[in-house]
């Protein structure tokens, strides 16, 4: 797929349509556009004043990994509404979805392997993010679609060495490992790699059961992404509690539905009001 330098307003519906097949048959889908410039900016602004601000309280500090990091800084909760994102969550569950995760990476160059095994945001070897697929249901014998989760690449990633995303096509209709993580060997599965050299601005989406990785970064380049997922109302969100009623005061109807205003516990399952309309405008165009 080519890339655009500049995102539209929106995707069309036949760009949804395309990510959504490659999302259910491969597991992942690189977006057609870029993130537009200037919310790439805020965002590498915001990274890099937080980990300058850790590596100056703590020398030892090197890679910086921050969770829940929409409450960091604006510029975040800015790319929380990413708005291609919030259409093909959109079409994952419905209007009833909400806030997940959020992370931030900042990787600087890794010395050696050893250096980057024993820091986990330096790197991670292969895996699936949780809910553990051995420990809850699946569809038709897969693990089914609990949380999508979106890739923000902000720095280059097309050089070698540089620590890129790696996923295995199709993998999130197996196992974990294919429950044999112990013995796991990645070059069984050679034809079914994909390293994802992106150039900076590209997004990935995936499943959160697609295996992927992120090999140590021996590049010059520091590596510098987001991570940022949304599930349905009726999970809880993984990295942050919900807010209070201060927290989320200014903000606006969007945003405070995505971080998880105040409400009754019923209303996350069964909306009342206008809980069904909120993300009424990342629905599919109707005309």
């Amino acid at each position: 797929m080519t890339i655009a330098e500049q995102t539209p307003e929106r995707l069309s519906n036949a760009e949804r349509d395309t990510i959504n097949t490659q999302l259910a048959d491969d597991g992942f889908a690189i977006l057609p556009y870029k993130l537009p410039q200037d919310l790439m900016d805020d965002v590498l602004s915001a990274i890099d004043r937080i980990a300058d601000e850790e590596r100056q309280q703590d020398r030892d500090v090197i890679s910086v990994k921050r969770h829940n990091c929409v409450d960091l800084d604006p510029a975040f909760r800015k790319l929380m509404m990413y708005q291609p994102a919030l259409q093909l969550t959109y079409d994952a569950f419905g209007p009833m979805f909400h806030l997940n995760q959020s992370n931030f990476i900042s990787r600087v160059k890794e010395a050696s392997d050893d250096i980057a095994k024993n820091d986990f945001a330096a790197s991670i070897g292969w895996h699936a993010d949780g809910p553990r697929p051995a420990l809850f249901p699946r569809v038709d014998g897969a693990m089914g679609l609990h949380y999508l989760k979106f890739g923000y690449f902000l720095t280059d990633l097309t050089h070698d060495d540089g620590g890129a995303l790696q996923v295995v096509r199709g993998s999130h209709k197996r196992d974990e490992m294919d429950g044999d993580k112990a013995n796991f060997d990645i070059n069984n599965y050679n034809d079914d790699v994909v390293e994802c050299k992106v150039e900076a601005g590209t997004v990935v989406a995936f499943h959160q059961a697609l295996w992927h990785a992120a090999y140590p970064n021996h590049s010059d380049i520091e590596r510098k992404n987001v991570y940022i997922s949304y599930c349905p109302t009726w999970m809880r969100p993984v990295d942050r509690d919900f807010p209070t009623e201060d927290q989320v005061a200014g903000l606006t109807d969007e945003e405070r539905w995505l971080l998880g205003e105040p409400r009754p516990a019923m209303r996350w399952w069964i909306p009342r009001g206008d809980d069904s309309q909120r993300m009424g405008r990342f629905a599919p165009d109707t005309n």
